[in-house]
């Protein structure tokens, strides 16, 4: 079953942001990605690269998801999917993907808008799943 994109190709998916609810989604994401083949079954990660302590030393987010299959940070004791790959780097992580998951606080993520337009599908599409939103009082 191809997608919606001009190549017909098979989906490339990136979830930007690997806290506690990014971590959480790529399990249901990399799992389906697994059984369905209209998506491509490795997919990417975006990871703050970041010092954590783990086992009693200090280690990077990425390498630890990649080796361990686990956030230990964020969502610790739950296996992640294996074709789940923790990448630091935006745009490696962006690279010709056709679907954007977007898991990033909502302040992180204009920012980031400009650097998509050059690294995305042309036909790429965007689902933001906020967990967070200050809206205005208005009073009146």
């Amino acid at each position: 079953m191809p997608n919606d994109t001009a190549t017909g190709s098979t989906e490339k998916i990136v979830i930007l942001g690997s806290g506690n609810w990014g971590s959480a989604i790529s399990f249901s994401i990399g799992n389906n990605a697994q059984r369905l083949a209209h998506i491509e079954t490795e997919m990417n990660m975006w990871v703050f690269e970041e010092e954590i302590q783990h086992g009693g030393k200090a280690c990077k987010p990425s390498h630890v998801i990649d080796e361990e299959h686990e956030n230990v940070k964020y969502l610790p004791n739950i296996k992640l999917p294996h074709n789940i790959r923790a990448e630091p780097d935006l745009e490696k992580a962006c690279r010709d993907i056709t679907l954007l998951i977007s898991v990033l606080p909502h302040q992180f993520l204009p920012p980031l808008l400009k650097k998509f337009r050059r690294i995305v599908h042309p036909f790429c599409r965007g689902v933001r799943l906020i967990k967070e939103r200050t809206f205005p009082v208005i009073i009146s």
